[in-house]
């Protein structure tokens, strides 16, 4: 018959076992959120975010650039997820809304580079993802891959950045024009041979908040 243990040295052994458990099991994977800003936010975005992180579906950290300029806003927050080593990084701008579960649907797709699409804020309102063919068409469903996608509602995979060079985001002068820092960051992904997908059912929950002036 066996002989039961002292409650002591049983409960020790329990706190030795759990605690080799807890070292041999993976840390989840930590998703940074990184939000480039001014010194405001939309309220809208704030609900948004609010509600995202009531269940993200990982463990998450938030990471907030403030700058007037976005391409170093989003350089520093990719810089600070490297820091904190987390194993993506979500971009979302504070002039966007999103459904509560985004992340959990991007995760999903298990992709280096995956987001969702929405139009301009200003005239023309065309979609600013760019298909492979270089069409601006709005994608509306399923999983589709691009040639360029904006960075507002954008998951990226860490190990990309570990293989692009830096600046990872920047405005490039085209004559009178400037080249978005997002569209430079696509360009920099593709010649790294690596793929952009865009989410089409999720584009079509986004809102790209702009500014609208009423008048008698």
């Amino acid at each position: 018959m066996k002989t039961p243990l002292p409650f002591r040295e049983e409960r020790e052994r329990k706190f030795l076992r759990d605690r080799k458990k807890t070292m041999t099991t993976s840390p989840p994977p930590l998703i940074a959120l990184g939000i480039p800003s001014g010194d405001f936010v939309h309220a809208d975005f704030a609900m948004s975010l609010a509600m995202l992180c009531m269940n993200p579906g990982a463990p998450v950290v938030l990471l907030n650039a403030r700058s007037s300029l976005v391409p170093l806003g989003r350089n520093q927050c990719a810089g600070a997820a490297q820091i904190v080593k987390a194993s993506h990084l979500l971009f979302l701008d504070t002039d966007m809304i999103f459904p509560a579960d985004t992340l959990k649907r991007l995760l999903a797709h298990d992709k280096d580079i995956v987001g969702a699409s929405y139009s301009r804020r200003v005239p023309p309102f065309h979609p600013l993802t760019v298909t492979e063919e270089g069409e601006h068409i709005q994608i509306t469903s399923g999983l589709r891959r691009v040639k360029q996608i904006p960075t507002g509602c954008l998951l990226i995979r860490m190990s990309v950045f570990d293989a692009l060079p830096k600046p990872w985001f920047n405005l490039v002068a085209e004559g009178d024009q400037l080249r978005g820092e997002d569209y430079y960051f696509c360009e920099q992904a593709r010649a790294a041979g690596l793929a952009l997908w865009c989410d089409g059912d999720l584009s079509m929950q986004l809102g790209h908040i702009g500014q609208k002036i009423n008048r008698l």
